[in-house]
């Protein structure tokens, strides 16, 4: 029987790897390690797959926070090495054996031209995946996957602005301006440009600043209190909360972070504005991307034009992939 394809929103990025379809979604942190030890796999936060190649972690590390070390400083090696499983680990969480998958993969836009073809001979075809369960079992699932389109990033907020759920285009005061999307991820921040729908490559780049330059900082200044430093998503929760707890003692996060997070938006500012100077006549400045939640009071005032914060409804680190998804939608829906 000729199954209907089921079509999928993936987002591949240097601190988090998400998936939709438009009823679950996944979010998992962008690590990767051998896994010799399957008794704690199922734990929140990584599971362990069996891939051709070995075993192998993914999400959040067992033994600590190795996401600022190895590829947090070399990011590019993240889609050399484990692009691959990482796509594959997330889409496994909807891949039913007989539905082949269609995919709008987004990456950063300085990797697209770089990784396009590499990750579409990577993921195109059937694939084998052994997903580790809480007592050790593995389960085996097959994965088809017909189609893969890739995107830079910052067109999945945009194409979610233009876009409804079912992929049909609907109105929008932003289909005919000339607007900045400011994606502020965990390793990088893009920034691309466009007029009435098309993109402008002058002013679209990828910068080398992310709200993990933020993290880190308060990483490293917890480490020195305490000598300890809390895995990502503990970490994550904890700057949003304000404070954390570790061994029994509270620690309060409130006045570091106003400090952190102002550095780092006046950085990002001066860079934003100085790849923005010759497109003086932008319309709006769309900010986005799961970084842009945090730095928004302080980095909006600082960018010259009018700044919109684009909101979301879940988890603003979906902005992405769920127009992705709308994408996916776009292109090839046949209902």
């Amino acid at each position: 029987m000729n199954r209907q394809p089921k079509l999928l929103g993936l987002d591949i990025g240097f601190g988090f790897t998400k998936c939709v379809d438009g009823t679950r979604h996944v979010i998992l942190p962008s690590c990767v390690s051998l896994d010799t030890d399957k008794a704690e796999t199922g734990d929140k936060g990584h599971y362990g797959v069996a891939l051709e190649g070995g075993d192998f972690l993914v999400g959040a590390p067992r033994g600590g926070p190795s996401l600022f070390e190895n590829f947090a400083h070399r990011p590019e090696r993240l889609f050399e090495m484990h692009g691959k499983c990482l796509a594959l680990a997330a889409v496994a969480n909807f891949a039913e054996e007989e539905y082949p998958l269609q995919i709008v993969v987004g990456l950063p836009i300085s990797h697209v031209s770089q990784w396009d073809a590499r990750l579409k001979d990577w993921l195109i075809g059937s694939h084998k995946i052994g997903v580790y369960q809480p007592d050790g079992q593995c389960s085996l699932k097959n994965i088809h996957i017909r189609k893969v389109h890739i995107v830079a990033n910052p067109l999945g907020t945009f194409t979610g602005l233009i876009l409804n759920h079912k992929g049909s285009i609907r109105p929008s005061t932003y289909q005919d301006k000339k607007i900045a999307l400011v994606d502020v991820g965990f390793r990088t921040t893009d920034v691309m440009v466009m007029t009435a729908t098309r993109v402008s490559n002058r002013g679209s780049i990828t910068i080398d600043l992310g709200i993990a330059n933020g993290f880190e900082t308060i990483a490293q200044r917890l480490y020195r209190e305490t000598h300890h430093q809390p895995d990502l998503d503990r970490l994550y929760s904890a700057i949003r909360l304000g404070f954390i707890r570790i061994e029994n003692q509270e620690y309060n996060l409130k006045r570091l972070r106003e400090k952190t997070f102002r550095t780092l938006s006046a950085a990002l500012a001066d860079r934003i504005n100085y790849r923005l100077k010759d497109d003086w006549d932008v319309d709006n400045v769309l900010l986005t991307g799961g970084g842009a939640s945090d730095l928004a009071e302080d980095l909006a005032p600082l960018i010259a034009g009018e700044v919109v914060m684009i909101e979301h409804d879940q988890d603003i680190r979906l902005n992405n992939v769920q127009g992705h998804l709308r994408l996916a939608r776009h292109m090839w829906d046949t209902t």
